[in-house]
């Protein structure tokens, strides 16, 4: 690699470029080739893909690979929510490409190899974009590909924002252009860098991103400028509609409306303290060895390696007078206002639209490091410029080339640290549960007792449905739910992200939940009319969230009055609304009653004993029932209401009623019937339409600005 970079030579860009990328590629395969080791996969005892990324990816494979198409819904957790549309499913994001291909295990490790060269190549072209030299480029490009801050997000599985962090630097980039030259070109650049920051997942860093680009162009755009922006931004959030048109749409169904200030911080409020770890990664101690406090260091670490820190220092001392310097500078302190506990953060989240809607302020320090690391990217191009005029030609090069190995050296053996490779297998094992329950006929609900019990992400993969689960964009009305089945009564916790059953206090509820299994990790004392055990399972493999692979017994009962995925309401009580419906569960039987809210009830009576209701296809998003009645009947769906269910009778629409505050239901006229439902997201062809319009006008900017070049 040495004699390569030997070969870079100024007065020869093009070359220049082609030997540095050739040298990110060969770093990327020395520090983080063991991702692509063969039948193993990354695993962390925190790991966030196997509890939210790994789910959502067997998802996409599963339906892409049985001829599903899309996957739109998912019925894996929380008894069904939104798939594709999700922010956090990053379907769409180019670096997802291999969960379309291959199984999520296999494709993991190739996929955060792909992240970590990305982040690299990304740097380097960010450097270059910032005016720097070919070295000081590849030292960026090596210095972010082997960030500390990266790696331990890499280590716990946290895709979403991992890809969407190491994005971001490309749209301040386009900005910046877009402010300096505004044009038909300029535009174009914000439009696709803000288009692949959506499509990237995760909004969070995108939302402070934009914070920081609207100070920065109130600040210094002029009337052209903001003009670009402008129509960069629009462009951008229409190359993205599909998936902002649906979320907009479904947005006050979440429960991220309702969030508090604790719920934002979430236990990770970052004091002065934690600047520390600017100097070491575990100054305050390590999730490897439980000596951090606080567990989750990923979230609070702000190491990105001391040699960038020492080029941010000089680059911050000996480029003070340039502009580009002085803005980074107030950027970098902005940003760690943004993530350390203080009064202006408490002020921000108070008065600044949409700031609530996310949680743990802290990840800012992503953009913190990219700053620094800008800064030192600057820093190590006036270090070199002024080596040049005392030292002869090799040695200043010399020196760089020094600079980026140590660099990476440092991020390699934390990466091998952090970052533990496992046969997959073991990931995802062929345990005694999971042929138990293959052996049952469905479709049916499993309520875990304890959250490490089937673990969460596990359920998508082995074929389960859990009506618990984790989100971070659940709904609110799923939430109450629980909250009477678990406890009788509603509570009002807001924001929440996961969804545990560890009780049943309404059994009724659980069975128009379509629930068949309760498990447990020992033997319970239950109604024995109603729940009978149907396996005791000795040394089950679980995943136990910070504890990692482990090991359970397990006691499977089987509900004998659970309800199927549809059937027949002996009767309907009226709710004028959510609320009134809530107050009518906490006070009604719904083995016997369905409480609906509408304005009027039609005519519907008990079911009689020639009446009858088929499941004939049930998979995520698609419920087909075959239903007949002697007289007019209200039908309960066991799946979770959202306005994106659209259902026929026969061919002809038929109007679904919110039921049971949470779940579906429909009254059907007497006879034999076919009733489909289907799940689209809401605005999903509105959005198409807006994301083929943006690409058209798109082209239109990209050929006026050819044709001006020319």
């Amino acid at each position: 690699m040495n004699e390569a970079l030997s070969r870079l030579r100024p007065g020869r860009p093009g070359l220049q470029d082609a030997v540095a990328l050739a040298a990110v590629l060969a770093l990327a395969l020395i520090g983080y080739g063991f991702l692509l080791a063969p039948g193993c996969a990354p695993y962390s005892p925190f790991s966030d893909f196997l509890a939210g990324s790994m789910p959502r990816a067997a998802i996409l494979y599963e339906s892409l690979h049985s001829g599903h198409g899309l996957p739109f819904w998912r019925g894996d957790e929380l008894s069904g929510f939104a798939a594709f549309t999700s922010p956090l499913s990053a379907y769409t994001c180019p670096l997802s490409i291999l969960f379309w291909l291959l199984p999520p295990l296999e494709a993991y490790g190739p996929t955060l190899w792909l992240v970590f060269l990305a982040a690299g190549v990304i740097a380097y072209f960010c450097g270059r974009a910032l005016g720097v030299g070919t070295w000081p480029a590849l030292f960026l490009a090596a210095a972010q590909m082997f960030n500390f801050k990266l790696i331990i997000a890499a280590g716990v599985g946290w895709l979403p924002v991992f890809s969407n962090a190491l994005v971001l630097p490309l749209l301040f980039i386009a900005v910046a252009r877009a402010l300096e030259r505004p044009g038909a070109a300029s535009a174009l650049g914000v439009a696709l860098a803000g288009a692949l920051a959506l499509h990237s997942g995760h909004p969070q860093l995108l939302y402070y991103s934009v914070l920081f680009l609207a100070a920065f162009a109130a600040l210094r755009a002029s009337p052209r400028g903001l003009a670009a922006l402008a129509v960069g931004g629009v462009l951008a959030a229409g190359l993205a509609g599909f998936l902002l048109v649906p979320l907009a749409l479904e947005s006050g169904l979440l429960s991220r409306g309702r969030a508090s200030y604790e719920f934002f911080l979430s236990g990770h409020g970052l004091t002065w303290r934690h600047l520390l770890t600017f100097l070491h990664p575990e100054a305050l101690g390590s999730p490897l060895s439980g000596s951090y406090p606080g567990v989750e260091l990923w979230e609070d670490v702000a190491y990105i390696g001391l040699a960038p820190l020492a080029l941010a220092a000089a680059g911050l001392a000996l480029t003070w007078r340039q502009a580009r310097t002085r803005l980074l500078a107030a950027a970098l302190l902005a940003s760690l206002a943004l993530a350390l506990r203080s009064p202006l953060q408490r002020l921000l989240f108070d008065a600044v639209p949409g700031f609530h809607l996310f949680r743990l302020p802290g990840r800012a320090l992503f953009l913190t490091g990219w700053f620094a690391l800008a800064l030192a990217g600057l820093g190590l191009e006036e270090v070199l410029r002024r080596l040049r005029r005392r030292l002869p030609s090799p040695w200043p090069a010399a020196a760089a080339a020094l600079l980026i190995a140590a660099t990476a050296w440092d991020g390699a053996r934390y990466a091998r640290r952090y970052i533990a490779m496992l046969p997959r297998q073991q990931l995802l094992p062929d345990a005694d549960f999971r042929r138990f329950f293959a052996g049952r006929d469905r479709p049916y609900r499993i309520a875990p007792l304890e959250r490490h019990l089937i673990h969460y992400g596990w359920a998508a993969p082995m074929g389960l449905e859990l009506a618990a689960g984790f989100s971070s964009y659940n709904y609110s009305h799923y939430q109450g739910y629980c909250d009477v089945l678990r406890w009788g009564r509603p509570r009002d916790e807001g924001a929440r992200v996961w969804t545990d059953i560890p009780a049943v206090s309404r059994p009724d509820l659980l069975d128009a939940l379509n629930v068949r299994f309760l498990v447990s990790s020992r033997e319970l004392r239950l109604p024995p009319g109603r729940f009978a055990l149907a396996a005791r399972l000795k040394d089950q493999p679980v995943f136990a969230y910070y504890r990692g692979l482990t090991r359970s017994d397990m006691c499977i009962y089987e509900n004998r009055l659970a309800r199927p995925r549809a059937f027949f309401a002996d009767r309907a009580v009226l709710a004028g609304s959510a609320r009134e419906a809530l107050d009518r569960i906490r006070h009604s039987d719904l083995r016997r009653a369905a409480v609906v809210e509408a304005d009027r009830a039609e005519a519907a009576a008990p079911p009689g004993p020639g009446d009858r209701l088929e499941v004939v296809e049930s998979r995520a998003g698609r419920l087909v029932l075959r239903a007949r009645a002697a007289g007019p009947r209200f039908l309960v769906a066991s799946e979770v209401w959202h306005p994106g269910w659209r259902a026929t009778i026969d061919s002809r629409p038929l109007v679904l009623r919110k039921t049971d505050f949470a779940l579906l239901g429909a009254w059907l006229p007497p006879g034999d019937h076919r009733l489909e439902l289907d799940f689209r997201p809401p605005g999903w062809g509105l959005g198409w339409a807006l994301a083929a319009l943006s690409a058209v006008l798109c082209a239109a900017l990209g050929f006026r600005a050819v044709s001006r070049r020319r």
